[in-house]
């Protein structure tokens, strides 16, 4: 027996069939019956058009509601489901994949149903496992940067650990360098003060003397430049300097059995960081003299502008246009294997000798080059003794004429007639200066701390026109004394002067609005001239 549960769950074409069994043909039947009862009684006489007419009325009056009632009867089975499933939809979350239909009749609806289940089953575990890969890629990230910031600490150690190494590997030639210097200053001082009567020889030594002192600078400066602590600030760079600046450094620690051949001729400048390039050529040199220790030989260093790689020292990981700085050190020591260059640039490859350092150079080197965008290749026959190192680094075209340019100013010296203030914890410093700008025509105003120089300051007794002050002193630095003098004054032209300063650098001395910035020991001329620039632009 077909049961109303049995018939719900029927498809849509046999309901229909179902339907028109069991209601219209019973139906048709009595219709028909009725109307031959009704035909018996009508009039004999009526015409057959009559009949006819009155068969298609009734019909209509029976067929019609049926019809009706039977189409509204179908459409509750389709819209009833839909408008289900549109109330699940609507009160559904965004981006919630978790929605069912649970509409499980076997007509055409259900069907419908379940599919739209089984895709969403489909789509929520799908968006799980992309979730799962989404959080492995964060994670993935995150380990990077950590990585990345590990890599940068350790190297920060290495460079470190490097540049003490160098120092002491370099030690001996610069304490032979200031025993000299020092040895020519005290010699002639002493002969200046015998030659008090002859004005001629007096200024004679007094220039030697000022020789000597430019000399001591000159290295004192350059053993910073090799070993400060400093951020990587890469920008235009005459490498040809930095290059000359660094055998100047190496000449006096090696032996003189070695023979340095200065072949640097190009003065085209790279992208880079002046103390990683000094580095860089230091452990070079360092690593190609060690090789001539014993039997002494030749150390040539060139430096030329290529417009592309020799194609034998092509990497085929690097595809980086020309043209290029090449920088080439080569030593005629013993040469070197395959197997051995292979492993050149490995920490600790090479077991270190005793007083030749620790065997981090040229690891570093290879981590400064790639750092700078550039190429290195190694070219050397074991027994054949020579063994060239080459660099290619990325020209870059800046005309700044100020881009790390090791000159001094030429200019002639100005007088003035205004107010400094002068402040330096260093008596004979402080003396100095002030002697000099008063022999130029200025008003000079000492001070020996930066808390009393900011108090004549604010009491306004004095209105000073420029500022001279030691970055580096007790109580209250020069950074300090400029920044509260700057929040008062924004136009208060300031000069800040050091001799070896790590918290700070250049660009952020100039961000605090300090317009000139001079490295201790001062040159007057230099000094005057700056000062006078700032007054008279």
């Amino acid at each position: 027996m077909i049961s109303l549960p049995k018939i719900r769950n029927l498809k849509l074409r046999n309901k229909l069939l179902i339907s028109f069994v069991i209601i219209f043909a019973p139906l048709i039947l009595i219709s028909k019956a009725l109307i031959f009862i009704l035909s018996q009684k009508l009039d004999e006489i009526s015409t057959p058009l009559s009949t006819f007419y009155t068969l298609i009325t009734m019909d209509i009056l029976f067929f019609l509601p049926l019809f009706v009632g039977l189409a509204c009867l179908l459409s509750r089975s389709v819209t009833q489901p839909l408008k289900k499933f549109t109330h699940i939809l609507d009160n559904s979350k965004k981006s919630d994949y978790s929605i069912r239909l649970n509409y499980n009749t076997k007509d055409e609806v259900g069907n419908f149903a379940r599919h739209f289940d089984a895709f969403m089953t489909h789509i929520e575990k799908y968006h799980d496992q992309q979730k799962d890969k989404d959080q492995k890629i964060i994670e993935a990230q995150d380990a990077l940067k950590a990585a990345e910031k590990e890599r940068r600490k350790l190297l920060n150690k290495l460079q470190k650990a490097q540049r003490m190494e160098a120092i002491g590997t370099l030690a001996g030639g610069m304490a032979h360098d200031f025993n000299n210097i020092l040895s020519s200053i005290y010699g002639y001082a002493q002969l200046a003060q015998l030659s008090v009567d002859n004005p001629q020889k007096l200024n004679h030594h007094m220039n030697q003397i000022l020789k000597g002192a430019q000399r001591a600078a000159d290295l004192v400066k350059q053993i910073l430049t090799f070993s400060r602590k400093m951020e990587n600030e890469k920008s235009a760079l005459k490498l040809h300097l930095v290059v000359k600046e660094a055998l100047k450094l190496l000449r006096s620690s090696i032996p003189t059995t070695i023979e340095i051949v200065n072949r640097v001729e190009a003065t085209d400048m790279v992208n880079a960081d002046p103390t990683q390039m000094h580095q860089m050529i230091i452990n070079l040199c360092t690593n190609a003299y060690n090789a001539m220790m014993t039997s002494g030989g030749t150390l040539t260093v060139s430096l030329h502008t290529v417009d592309q790689i020799q194609p034998e020292h092509q990497s085929k990981d690097f595809s980086r246009p020309g043209p290029f700085l090449k920088l080439m050190v080569e030593n005629t020591g013993h040469g070197m294997n395959q197997e051995t260059m292979g492993k050149t640039f490995e920490p600790y490859f090479t077991p270190p000798k005793k007083g030749l350092g620790t065997g981090l150079g040229l690891a570093l080197v290879r981590t400064i080059i790639e750092d700078h965008k550039g190429l290195f290749y190694i070219k050397s026959i074991a027994g054949y003794g020579t063994t060239s190192f080459f660099v290619y680094l990325p020209v870059v075209t800046n005309n700044d004429s100020s881009a790390n340019s090791f000159a001094g100013i030429d200019a002639s010296l100005k007088s003035g007639k205004e107010t400094i203030m002068i402040v330096d914890d260093d008596p004979d410093i402080l003396s100095l200066i002030e002697e000099l700008l008063n022999k130029f025509g200025y008003s000079a105003h000492p001070f020996n701390n930066g808390e009393s120089a900011l108090n004549a300051y604010q009491e306004g007794k004095i209105n000073f026109d420029m500022v001279i002050a030691d970055m580096t002193m007790p109580r209250m630095t020069g950074i300090a004394l400029a920044e509260a003098i700057l929040s008062k004054n924004k136009n208060m032209p300031i000069i800040l002067c050091s001799g070896y300063n790590e918290t700070i650098t250049r660009s952020e001395v100039k961000a605090i609005g300090v317009q000139a910035f001079l490295d201790k020991p001062m040159d007057t001329d230099q000094l005057l001239n700056t000062m006078r620039r700032l007054f008279d632009k």
